[in-house]
This record gives C-alpha cells, sequence and structure tokens, in this order.
C-alpha cells in the first residue's frame, strides 16, 4: 500500500511573505540557528544579480 502523499513545500516557496518576516524576526533576535540560510543566500544572490543588470 502506497503511503500518503506529504506535502513538503517549506514556508518560502508556500507563503514568500511570511518566510520574508519570519526571517527578518530571526536575525534581529539572533536566532541564526533557525534561519534558512539556503534560501537567504538564493535571495541576496539574486538581488546583486538584478542591482548588475539595472
Amino acid at each position: 500500500m502506497p503511503s500518503p502523499k506529504v506535502d513538503l513545500q517549506t514556508p518560502y516557496e508556500s507563503d514568500y511573505l511570511q518566510w520574508i518576516e519570519t526571517t527578518v524576526e530571526k536575525l534581529r533576535s539572533q536566532d541564526y540557528a533557525s534561519v534558512d540560510w539556503e534560501n537567504l543566500i538564493e535571495e541576496i544572490e539574486d538581488m546583486g544579480r538584478s542591482e548588475r543588470r539595472s
């Protein structure tokens, strides 16, 4: 019997604005262990690429 499909979407994928607000709160409170570093780094890199293009 196949197992039920589990929704593995991260907050980054499901609610971007909420992800930003939560990430900012974590950074301000210095809760570095629970920051979504992979997606945060990707966003900062994307911002840099956008700035270079403009």
